[in-house]
C-alpha cells in the first residue's frame, strides 16, 4: 500500500506540472500568441492531462479492487514499484457489462478468492490466509519398468515339502502411479492426506495407500489418524522413490511390516532428532477386512537423529554435500497375532515367512501335520546412513523374534529368531547426472540363509532428482521373500535384471 501511495503522490506531482504548464501555455495564449504551433501544443499537453488522469483513476480503481492488504496488481511494476517488494495479491475478474447510472455499460470486477501455482507441486492457495483457511496441493511419480529373471533352477522345496516350478519372467509394469493430495482446511493445524497408487502386477486397479487426517499440537508435535506406514524400518519410511536401485533391498522387504489404519504421532527433539510412535490394527493389514484381522493391536515407534545437520530425504549424495552427514536410528515393533474361534488364522497372520521362505501358517511348515495359528512378533532394528561429496553408504540390521508359537497341535520349539542386514553405498561419477550403487543384503534364520548381491546405476538427463533412469542387476541365490512389487520371488535362484524410468512432480 505504501508503494502504491508513492505512486499516486509521483502522479500527482506529475500532473500538478502539467497543469503548470497547461496554466503557463493560456498565459502566453493570453498575450495573443495564437500561432498554429501554440494551440497545437496546448492540444497536446491537454491529451497528455487527460491521459495522466484516465491513469490516475484505473489505479485506484484497481487497489479498491485488490483490497488494500494485498498491495498492488503485479503489472504496476513499470510505474515505479520495486518488483522485489510486489506480493501476490487478488486478482480482478471481469464480469459481464452492467448499465451504469449515466445509462452506460460500464464493466463490473470481483475479487478472486483464491489461486493456482506451482510449488514442488500443484497448488490452490488462498490470497487471504485468515479468511479462507484452505490449502491443496498435487504431487504425483510414476515408475515404469521392465524386468527379467533367469533361473538357474527348475524348482523349489519349502520346508513343508511342498516343491514348486520355477521358470524364468520378463515383462514390462507400471509399477507404481501414484497421486498425493494434501495441504490443510477449517483450521490450519488440520491438515490431510491422500495417496492413491495403480499398477499392473497386481489386479490393474486403484488403491488408497494411504489416507489421514493431522492435527498440529505444537510446533513440535503433530496427531496423524487414519492408514499410513507402521513406523518402523528406515528406507521402508524414506519411500520407494527414494530408493539407490529400482527398489528396495531384499533384507529389508522381508523384515519390514506395512501399512495399518490407526493413530500416529509425530514428532521432532533436539534440534535434528524426529520420531513416530503409533498403535494399529496390525503388522501387515493393508486392504484386509476386519473380518481378515485379530481384535489385537500392534505398536511400534522410531526415532532418528542427524548429528551434523539436515540429512534430508535422499539416501544417496545428489546434493554432493561438501561436509559430512549422517543419520543415526532404530525401530521397534510388537504385533499379536490372535487366532480365530475356529482355530484357523487370520488373514494377517500369512505375512511371516521362515528363513527358507515357507510361510509359517502353512500346514507343515514347522512341525509336520501342525499349522501355526497364534503367535507374537518382535522386531528391533538399528540404520545408519552417511554421505559426503558424492559418496553415500546406507545399512540396517534387523532382529526379529517370533515367540508364543500355537498350532492345532504340539510344537517342539515355540520359538523363532530371524536376522538379516544390509549395506549399500554408491557414488556420482558426474555431479548431479550419474551414480554407480552396490549392494549387498542377508537374511537368516534356523530353517536356512539367503543372499543377495546387487550393482547398478542411475543417469538423471536433466540434473533433477525428478527424472531419472535406473539400470541393475541382482544376484539371488533362494529368496525367501515374496514381494512381486520389488520383482524378487520367493524361491528366486538366478539373476534379475531391472531397467526402470521414473519422474516425477
Amino acid at each position: 500500500m505504501v508503494a502504491c501511495l508513492a505512486i499516486l503522490l509521483g502522479w500527482n506531482a506529475t500532473t500538478e506540472k502539467v497543469l503548470g504548464q497547461n496554466a503557463s501555455a493560456q498565459n502566453v495564449s493570453g498575450l495573443d500568441l495564437s500561432t498554429q504551433d501554440s494551440a497545437r501544443g496546448l492540444a497536446d499537453l491537454q491529451k497528455q492531462l487527460d491521459a495522466q488522469q484516465a491513469r490516475i483513476d484505473e489505479l485506484k480503481r484497481r487497489v479498491e479492487i485488490a483490497e488494500a492488504p494485498f498491495g498492488l496488481l503485479a503489472d504496476e511494476d513499470d510505474d515505479g514499484c520495486t518488483p522485489g517488494l510486489i506480493e501476490r495479491v487478488a486478482l480482478a475478474a471481469e464480469q459481464s457489462p452492467q448499465a451504469a447510472c449515466d445509462g452506460t455499460n460500464a464493466k463490473a470486477f470481483r475479487t478472486l478468492d483464491y489461486y493456482a501455482d506451482y510449488d514442488r507441486g500443484f497448488v490452490i492457495r488462498p490470497f487471504d490466509k485468515a479468511k479462507h483457511p484452505f490449502e491443496v496441493k498435487f504431487n504425483g511419480w510414476a515408475q515404469f519398468r521392465h524386468h527379467a529373471f533367469v533361473t538357474q533352477s527348475d524348482s523349489w522345496t519349502d520346508n513343508a515339502g511342498v516343491t514348486r516350478l520355477k521358470e524364468d519372467r520378463s515383462a514390462f509394469d507400471i509399477e507404481r502411479a501414484r497421486l498425493a493430495i494434501r495441504g490443510h482446511v477449517i483450521d490450519p493445524r488440520l491438515t490431510y492426506f491422500v495417496q492413491v497408487d495403480g499398477d499392473t502386477d497386481g489386479t490393474h486397479t486403484l488403491d488408497f495407500f494411504d489416507y489421514f487426517w493431522g492435527w498440529q499440537a505444537t510446533d513440535r508435535f503433530q496427531i496423524q489418524m487414519g492408514k499410513r506406514k507402521v513406523s518402523a524400518s528406515r528406507q521402508w519410511l524414506l519411500g520407494a522413490r527414494h530408493t539407490r536401485f529400482a527398489d528396495r533391498p531384499m533384507a529389508n522387504d522381508f523384515f519390514r511390516p506395512d501399512r495399518t489404519v490407526g493413530i500416529f504421532g509425530i514428532g521432532k527433539f533436539a534440534e535434528h532428532g524426529h520420531y513416530q510412535i503409533m498403535a494399529g490394527n496390525g503388522y501387515r493389514t493393508a486392504n484386509l477386512p476386519n473380518s481378515s484381522t485379530d481384535n489385537r493391536f500392534t505398536f511400534a515407534a522410531t526415532s532418528y537423529v542427524d548429528p551434523a545437520g539436515d540429512f534430508g530425504s535422499r539416501i544417496v549424495d545428489f546434493e554432493n554435500t561438501y561436509a559430512a552427514l549422517w543419520r543415526l536410528g532404530h525401530s521397534v515393533v510388537y504385533s499379536p497375532q490372535a487366532v480365530q474361534p475356529s482355530g484357523i488364522a487370520y488373514g494377517e497372520a500369512n505375512f511371516v515367512r521362515l528363513s527358507d521362505g515357507t510361510r509359517l501358517t502353512q500346514s507343515g511348515a514347522v512341525e509336520p501335520g501342525v499349522s501355526v495359528s497364534n503367535f507374537d512378533v518382535w522386531l528391533y532394528g538399528v540404520d545408519l546412513a552417511w554421505k559426503r561429496r558424492g559418496w553415500s553408504v546406507t545399512s540396517e540390521v534387523f532382529l526379529r523374534w517370533i515367540t508364543d508359537l500355537q498350532g492345532d497341535g504340539s510344537i517342539a520349539n515355540d520359538g523363532l529368531f530371524q536376522h538379516g542386514f544390509y549395506v549399500e553405498g554408491g557414488k556420482f561419477l558426474i555431479s548431479k547426472r550419474w551414480d554407480v550403487n552396490l549392494r549387498y543384503s542377508r537374511v537368516d534364520g534356523e530353517y536356512g540363509a539367503a543372499n543377495e548381491y546387487a550393482v547398478g546405476m542411475n543417469w538423471y538427463p536433466l540434473s533433477k532428482p525428478s527424472l531419472k533412469f535406473t539400470l541393475d542387476a541382482t544376484q539371488l541365490d533362494g529368496s525367501p521373500l515374496q514381494n512381486t512389487t520389488s520383482d524378487i520371488l520367493v524361491g528366486d535362484d538366478g539373476t534379475l535384471f531391472r531397467t526402470q524410468f521414473q519422474a516425477e512432480f
